[in-house]
């Protein structure tokens, strides 16, 4: 029996290696960070084309459109098991002077592929080719300013990461002394921390974990925000030996050393370590938590965080704001809001939450009512497909009558 068991088990495995994993990550930076040649190291090939990712605002208009672009590699490690990388790139993030916009692209695009596998589940008869488009992980650029976050690293953090796995990268850490980089990651985890940013820190049941587990676990927190270098170079450094690397006056700069960057360990928990945990932790709980607030028309008033007990939590909007304008209007904010006659802290606040809650409502009226107007369509067109297959049927079976009676006849 055990014989059968091992030979049904090898059987799935081979299937599973032919069939390859399907994962979708996006990556998320300003231009000028190193974005396309990240995705060029992390593939190992070229695959964007740098030159063409830099975008200029029209005649008319001093804003830049973000632009959405997928790119598929197919990569395979050492074991043989094949890996469909989905990347999805996003020239114009952050490159205008109001940057509402696309927060709202992106996350309408996350909000569209969760309602893609709602309405597949909802059907009698589910597609055996549905791809699942949904966002695996985002891998989030900051730049190397060595001040921590920024305004806008921080309500992008805020608005997607309850919808997507946001892992936070220093882009182009070979700028910074390693005393610099230091304080850097040290500023930025500090800034999640205060603001409650929900990032994906590597969760894992204390109760139900092996010691190696927690372990690596335990040193990937450590490591967050990792750090990265890239390059669309690669030397040959003599003995058959190949590196990708950066060169410089004083000497090469090898991107895969772990000891002046952390890109080898990202990609290996990436790719390798928590490729199924990112999946599954997309599915079961963030998808899940959208599914259930879809079908019962609600929608969670705070942004969501992991406790010290690395379970997801909801909790209040920080009381402390940056100073200065928001970088999104409509964000609750009692610093920004002008008092009624009386103090400010006990009336514009609550006065701010409250209209911010009714705009929340507002949109997931409108998101939900798109959705609803989608299956309509699809009700529509599935109906049209059924009249017209009826139609079909009723033609064979008409020619199939004619051609029995002329059989008929000429036999006669």
């Amino acid at each position: 029996m055990s014989g059968i068991i091992e030979a049904s088990s090898a059987l799935r495995k081979r299937k599973h290696l032919k069939r390859g994993i399907n994962f979708t990550t996006m990556v998320v930076g300003q231009s000028g960070c190193g974005r396309s040649t990240f995705i060029n190291t992390l593939c190992g090939q070229q695959v964007v084309d740098t030159s063409s990712t830099v975008l200029l605002p029209t005649d008319t208009s001093t804003e830049i459109e973000l632009q959405l672009r997928e790119e598929t590699v197919e990569l395979e490690d050492d074991e043989g098991v094949k890996i469909q990388l989905n990347i999805i790139d996003t020239p114009g993030f952050g490159d205008s002077l109001d940057n509402t916009s696309s927060f709202e692209v992106i996350s309408d695009y996350i909000r569209h592929q969760y309602d893609e596998i709602l309405l597949e589940e909802s059907r009698v008869r589910r597609n055996p080719r549905f791809k699942d488009g949904r966002v695996h992980c985002c891998l989030y650029l900051i730049s190397p300013t060595g001040h921590g976050l920024k305004e806008m690293d921080v309500e992008f953090m805020r608005k997607l990461g309850s919808l997507t796995n946001i892992l936070p990268l220093i882009a182009k850490s070979d700028s910074l002394t390693p005393e610099e980089l230091k304080l850097n990651k040290k500023l930025i985890m500090e800034d999640i921390d205060r603001y409650q940013l929900p990032i994906y820190n590597f969760p894992f049941d204390e109760d139900d974990v092996s010691q190696e587990d927690y372990d690596t676990n335990t040193y990937l927190r450590s490591a967050l925000p990792f750090s990265i270098i890239g390059s669309n170079e690669v030397y040959d450094m003599g003995n058959s030996l190949m590196v990708r690397g950066r060169k410089y006056p004083w000497g090469m700069l090898d991107v895969e050393d772990a000891t002046i960057s952390d890109f080898a360990i990202l990609r290996n928990a990436l790719l390798i370590s928590h490729l199924h945990d990112l999946k599954d932790y997309t599915h079961e709980i963030l998808y899940e938590r959208y599914r259930t607030e879809a079908l019962s028309g609600e929608s969670a008033p705070f942004p969501t965080s992991m406790n010290n007990n690395n379970e997801l939590v909801t909790s209040p909007m920080p009381q402390e704001e940056f100073q200065g304008k928001p970088i999104s209007p409509g964000l609750p904010s009692a610093t920004a809001s002008p008092a009624i006659n009386g103090d400010s802290s006990t009336i514009s606040a609550p006065r701010d939450t409250y209209l911010a809650r009714e705009e929340q409502i507002r949109l997931e009226e409108e998101r939900l009512k798109a959705f609803e107007e989608r299956v309509q369509q699809e009700l529509i067109m599935k109906r049209k497909e059924l009249l017209q297959r009826e139609h079909e049927l009723r033609e064979i079976e008409e020619r199939l009558e004619k051609e029995a009676n002329l059989k008929k006849e000429t036999l006669e």
